[in-house]
């Protein structure tokens, strides 16, 4: 027998959604002094877009969340 994934799709983000993650995304990464452009930010803004997607939509759960992510 063979596994294969089943791949559920996400929500798409509206522009002011995408404001929401984009102004977390920016601070979570001056806090930490993380280039907006480095592989680990890129890791950190698809957990926030796909943490938002899921229902988290509250600003200071997803700057603890961005911050776990550049702190690991």
């Amino acid at each position: 027998m063979s596994y294969t994934p089943i791949h559920r799709v996400l929500p798409a983000l509206n522009p002011d959604d995408l404001a929401v993650v984009a102004r977390v995304f920016e601070r979570v990464c001056a806090d930490c002094n993380e280039p907006t452009s480095s592989l680990v930010a890129a890791r950190c803004a698809g957990t926030l877009i796909r943490s938002f997607q899921r229902g988290i939509a509250e600003e200071e759960m997803l700057l603890d969340i961005g911050h776990a992510v550049l702190r690991s």
